[in-house]
């Protein structure tokens, strides 16, 4: 069974990353880990130092956090929890934050981890050095939901491309797209579309990945607008219940899209969650 592993803080900001994890699991009928991080500091967890060893400290520490998380998942969901296989793991940190994150996730074979802007400790900033770790390491798909988001069924997915390996992205978005069971709208912007040429090729692409439930918008960028204008815009008009962008290194629509950090808190004030995907991983 696909495997979804869902970070908590217990904060406010992470019940709406929760709630997104639990709907995108109902619908791709996927298994959800509910994921924190224990921290022996935290004020929560003081024992006597005098009759409790390291280890038995831990031991109480993670019993004690287990059960608070439990109740935590109830009143998230206070009319009943959704029909979604789950379990709840708390976990000893091991040097940070993000590498106890990725560590789990390599271990336990997730498909996905989920995080919630300035929740599960990891958007305390929009972009800072936990969430930049997370972006460059993470071994699988990383899903930031805004902290202004609305729970509600996914209902349309929206895909940003440059155009580079197209093939297999498509191939990767429509596994997931067919387990949603709902339409995909691809995105590119170019400054040189009108090019005869480059008209020829788009065309091509379309063609090929084009039916009832995908469409393709290509939109020209011009010097009187910004990329971030023209994004906001067409992010306005699409309306999609998830943005996904697969991230590379080199510089691209992509990279451009997600550094600096003010573009991802342009996704996140259109309260859209972003699904990011390394292109190392294809």
């Amino acid at each position: 069974m696909t495997k979804f592993l869902v970070t908590t803080d217990f904060s406010a900001h992470s019940r709406r990353g929760i709630r997104f994890a639990f709907q995108f699991a109902l619908q791709t009928q996927a298994e959800i880990t509910l994921f924190h991080v224990l921290d022996l500091f935290d004020p929560d967890l003081a024992f006597d130092s005098a009759t409790a060893t390291p280890q038995l400290r831990w031991t109480k520490a993670i019993q004690l956090k287990t059960d608070q998380l439990k109740k935590f998942l109830h009143a998230v969901f206070p009319k009943g929890i959704p029909d979604v296989p789950y379990n709840v793991v708390c976990n000893k940190l091991e040097r940070t934050l993000a590498q106890t994150i990725i560590n789990y996730t390599k271990t336990h074979n997730f498909s996905m981890v989920f995080c919630s802007e300035n929740g599960a400790s990891l958007f305390k900033k929009v972009l800072g050095s936990l969430p930049e770790t997370l972006l460059n390491n993470c071994p699988v798909p990383l899903c930031i939901v805004p902290k202004q988001y609305t729970t509600s069924p996914l209902n349309s997915l929206c895909y940003t491309t440059d155009m580079q390996h197209i093939d297999d992205e498509m191939h990767w978005i429509e596994n997931w797209r067919n387990l949603l069971n709902i339409p995909l709208k691809v995105l590119y912007f170019d400054y040189e579309i009108n090019l005869q040429e480059h008209q020829k090729t788009l065309h091509q692409v379309a063609t090929t990945y084009e039916n009832k439930d995908v469409q393709f918008h290509y939109i020209k960028l011009i010097p009187q607008s910004t990329f971030k204008t023209l994004l906001q815009e067409t992010l306005k008009v699409v309306d999609p219940s998830l943005v996904i962008v697969f991230r590379k290194q080199n510089r691209s629509i992509v990279n451009r899209m997600l550094f600096p950090g003010k573009t991802i808190s342009l996704i996140m004030e259109n309260n859209l969650p972003l699904l990011v995907v390394r292109k190392e991983m294809e």
